[in-house]
């Protein structure tokens, strides 16, 4: 191969049918391709595709757990039916105890029968009456100087030696050791007398109450395995006490008398409950009066606490025997409680939670849990007079009545609760000064009225003034935010912006006033605001308020303020309807918005905040239009570049916004051509602010093109200049989404763009130089290290090649209207074109240089391919008239021969058009080929 050939462009203005390779299909490859489908009489195709498909269509395991929850929120809000599932609706109450009323105080546990206390006597009894004389040796041996008291127990230390009690109970019954079982059952059950850890006593009842019923249904079966054998019995009222064997009844009645003999009350009451069911195997109608007799015997107990919990016991016992038919036990037990409710407030109960350094609404709220099972069981009562008003009325007339007033608002529906608010909100008023609990019944009350679908209006306004008069006089700011959450929504669902704004100023009065900074309770005022954005039926008035920003700067420590203001941005742009942003007044409170997320950013902040808060930005930089009046929008983006100028993200976004507007205003011609300069002047002054180079390369291009298309000659150039330069700092990789990524690709389409820009760019009169800026491309080419055995190199040498060849055309291919290209500004002068061929030599000799390396590589592939491509150029777009274009097109072709057959489809292709070209010169290289 000779070692060099001159360069000479094939100059035609005419477009041969053969500029590119063809190849004959039988199907036109846009056609859209029909398929018809016969239907089967029996099962649709469709059918049995879903049918083998459905075993995989499994549920992503990531959604799962949101399903669940999703489905348990909906049951928890369905209603549930009183009549048979009262364990259900304990169940969930259950959980919210134990996850509720926890300590960190240490707990005391007394008992003899934990592991390592008493040494179980197990002997083997030959006869019944050794048995009995065995059993009542046992219960000699159950003194005090046996019990052993674990004083400094933790939480988990105490539920732990609770379930070991738990299984001691299972292991003794199935030893035979069945008093000790009893005993066992009878400690526990002491423990409930202990209330040195208020708190933590609901949770304890839990705990101890699972024991007693294992141990009730442990008897019950035993009984019942001696009356009827393994027969399933769905119910205990199902078993017939003519039909139970007398031994079992004996069974019964000395289990009954064990609980009798009990001494103190408050165990015997606990077992003589756990055993409830047992009365079926002697007679069943004996069940209603022993629970109307242990309603009565309650009130022997003197603690309050203690006693109210031993009712929801009994209340859950005769529950799980009568179901429906229960509901008259819980209310004569709500009455009894009703009856000594002033119990909870006498002077030694008082003494003894202040002791324990509870305050006084801790101390009510132990008991609401109780209070509100046993409403709960009532609610379906049939009664004259409806439960709600007559509970009402016996509130009314109890002094510190609040603890009721809470449970009921609790416990009842909304419908019914809003029908009596305006009541309910009267018995607040009169005793607001005194009651503790204040907070969560207007907070419970709000709820319910925000389930109203439409109250009102003058009521509503009524509401809101009551509601308000008494929340402002609150003194906790926790407590008055926990009763502004329900009630704002209240507000902004069924009253006008204009009285929600009063409700706003109000709260900021309020929370200058209490004297605590903000940041003591932001998390609540977080909650707040949330609840208020999502519940307003226009997410833009909230701007419009004057009082919603002062309420968001009086959080003052920047962590919080970032929550806030991410909090409100994202819900604003969720909710949004329209497409753009006009008012002015939403505009600012927004861009503050904005700035307060642009600030928390540091050199610390992770790459997964700085992407939220980019991400939020840019839809508000996106969403904001001045529409027609241009100069306001650049300020605008002017204004945003010099705020947001941490965030590459926003700038590269601000970037896309300007040349958009440049493009928006170069349709008017004339009188904007200043704004499409500034324009082109904002990006070139932009761009350098950003770390990718790659990203600069991008934007200098695309802000080029800009410029060019508003006929902005200098302003393009610079850019594209800009871009040549930065060409040396792209890396190979960069790192995305925790990934290295190859830049090869990219950078390929970014210069073949690039590439393809200049054709149109028209050269500086003031430079010496023909085509300035791809002269300095080729420069930078030789400068770079590139290896020139990468397919990036040849591939950019191939495409400055194909630019070299239009460049020496009478008429180029494209143009934009204002802009003289180069074809018009020279008019195919010689020494212009001479310029143009001497760049397309220099190329076209290192593309052989890289041919050659690719050789001594033993790359056969790239130089297979290669030649092809660099022979179809010259048979295209070089003159073959000239004898060194011939040869060199000859000795390409040899070359791609030895490397590989010529029935390569592309090859055939070449020859094809070769043949088929109107060219003499392109004629007689085919036959010189097919010759050879």
């Amino acid at each position: 191969m000779p070692a060099s050939y001159k360069w000479t462009s094939l100059r035609k203005t005419t477009k041969n049918s053969c500029d590119c390779p063809s190849i004959n299909v039988s199907t036109h490859p846009l056609k859209v391709e029909v398929v018809s489908m016969k239907e089967s009489s029996s099962k649709s195709f469709i059918e049995n595709i879903n049918k083998w498909s459905a075993a995989f269509e499994e549920v992503d395991p990531l959604m799962k757990f949101e399903q669940i929850e999703a489905e348990e929120e909906i049951s928890s809000l369905a209603k549930i039916d009183i009549h048979t599932n009262y364990s259900q609706a304990w169940s969930k109450r259950r959980t919210y105890i134990l996850n509720k009323y926890t300590t960190g105080e240490k707990l005391t546990i007394v008992s003899s029968f934990l592991p390592g206390g008493e040494k179980a006597l197990i002997r083997q009894v030959s006869n019944l009456n050794e048995k009995v004389k065995h059993r009542l040796e046992q219960l000699d041996d159950f003194d005090e100087d046996s019990i052993r008291k674990t004083m400094g127990l933790s939480q988990q230390e105490f539920v732990t030696k609770i379930k070991m009690l738990d299984d001691e109970i299972k292991k003794a019954w199935n030893t035979e050791q069945r008093v000790k079982a009893f005993k066992i059952c009878i400690q526990c059950s002491k423990m409930l007398s202990d209330v040195n850890v208020m708190q933590f006593y609901p949770s304890k009842f839990i705990l101890i109450c699972d024991i007693l019923d294992n141990f009730g249904n442990l008897v019950f079966h035993r009984l019942k395995t001696k009356s009827y054998g393994d027969k399933v019995i769905k119910s205990p009222l199902d078993i017939d006490s003519t039909l139970v064997p007398e031994a079992a009844k004996e069974t019964c009645q000395n289990w009954i008398f064990k609980m009798a003999s009990i001494r103190e009350l408050l165990p015997r009451l606990y077992m003589e409950m756990s055993l409830l069911k047992c009365y079926v195997f002697i007679h069943k109608d004996e069940i209603k009066p022993t629970i109307r007799r242990l309603t009565k015997m309650i009130r022997g107990i003197g603690n309050p606490l203690v006693a109210v919990y031993l009712r929801v016991y009994l209340c859950n016992v005769a529950s799980k025997l009568l179901g429906k038919e229960s509901e008259e036990y819980f209310y004569n037990n709500l009455k009894e409680f009703i009856e000594e409710y002033q119990q909870i407030f006498h002077p030694m109960m008082m003494k003894k939670y202040s002791t324990q350094l509870l305050t006084p609404d801790q101390y009510l709220n132990l008991y609401e849990p109780a209070v509100n099972w046993l409403i709960y069981g009532t609610l379906n009562l049939d009664r004259s007079k409806p439960l709600l008003l007559e509970l009402l009325d016996q509130c009314n007339e109890t002094e510190n009545n609040e603890l009721i007033l809470n449970c009921i608002v609790a416990s009842f529906d909304s419908q019914s609760i809003i029908e009596n608010s305006s009541r309910i909100l009267d018995m607040v008023h009169k005793s607001a000064d005194k009651m503790v609990l204040l907070n969560h019944i207007l907070a419970s009350l709000g709820e319910h009225l925000c389930k109203a679908e439409r109250y009102r209006k003058s009521s509503s306004e009524a509401l809101s003034q009551a509601w308000w008069k008494i929340a402002s006089n609150i003194r906790s700011p926790i407590d008055f935010l926990q009763v502004l959450g329900p009630w704002l929504q209240f507000a902004c669902t069924q009253l006008s912006t204009q009285h929600t704004n009063i409700i706003l100023r109000g709260t900021i009065r309020f929370m200058l006033k209490c004297g605590k900074p903000a940041e003591e309770f932001s998390s609540n005022f977080h909650m707040v605001i949330k609840r208020m954005l999502k519940s307003i039926p226009d997410i833009e008035e909230v701007f419009l308020m004057d009082a919603f920003m002062p309420l968001l700067e009086l959080v003052q420590t920047s962590s919080a303020r970032t929550v806030m203001a991410k909090t409100v941005l994202s819900i604003f742009f969720e909710r949004y309807n329209a497409v753009e942003i006009e008012d002015p007044i939403v505009i600012s409170s927004l861009m503050r918005l904005c700035c307060i997320l642009h600030d928390s950013i540091n050199a610390v902040t992770v790459e997964d905040e700085s992407k939220v808060c980019a991400e939020l930005i840019n839809k508000f930089v996106h969403a904001v239009t001045y529409h027609d009046d241009f100069e306001q929008q650049l300020n605008f983006y002017v204004e945003c570049r010099s705020a947001f100028i941490k965030l590459d993200a926003v700038l590269v976004a601000l970037v896309h916004c300007v040349n958009a507007l440049a493009c928006r205003a170069g349709r008017g011609r004339g009188r904007e051509r200043w704004l499409q300069r500034a324009c082109a002047a904002y990006c070139f002054v932009t761009v350098p602010s950003l770390h990718c180079a790659l990203a600069k390369a991008q934007l200098y291009l695309l802000s080029g093109q800009a410029a060019l298309l508003g006929a902005c000659i200098g302003q393009a150039e610079a850019n594209l200049k800009a871009l040549v330069g930065i060409i040396p700092d792209i890396p190979q990789y960069i790192q995305e989404d925790g990934q290295n990524k190859a830049t090869h690709d990219r950078l390929i389409g970014l210069l073949s763009n690039f590439l393809s820009t200049l054709l149109i760019l028209p050269d500086n009169v003031d430079s010496n130089c023909k085509a300035y800026v791809l002269s300095g491309f080729i420069k930078l080419m030789e400068r770079i290290h590139w290896k020139k055995t990468d397919s990036l190199y040849y591939m950019l040498l191939l495409k400055t090649l194909d630019l070299l060849c239009q460049m020496t055309k009478e008429k180029y291919a494209y143009h934009i209207d204002s802009v003289i290209s180069n074809d018009d500004l020279y008019g195919s002068e010689e020494e212009f074109i001479n310029s143009i061929e001497k760049y397309a030599t220099n190329i076209c000799q290192e593309l052989l240089v890289v041919l050659k390396l690719l050789g001594d590589n033993k790359e056969t592939k790239k130089q297979y391919n290669l030649s092809l491509e660099l022979f179809w150029r010259v048979t295209r777009r070089g003159d073959l008239s000239e004898p060194s274009m011939s040869s060199l097109a000859a000795n390409l072709w040899m070359l791609s021969q030895k490397l590989q057959d010529s029935n390569n489809k592309f090859a055939r292709t070449m020859l094809t058009s070769l043949e088929k070209d109107k060219n003499q010169a392109s004629r007689q290289l085919f036959a010189k080929l097919k010759s050879d």
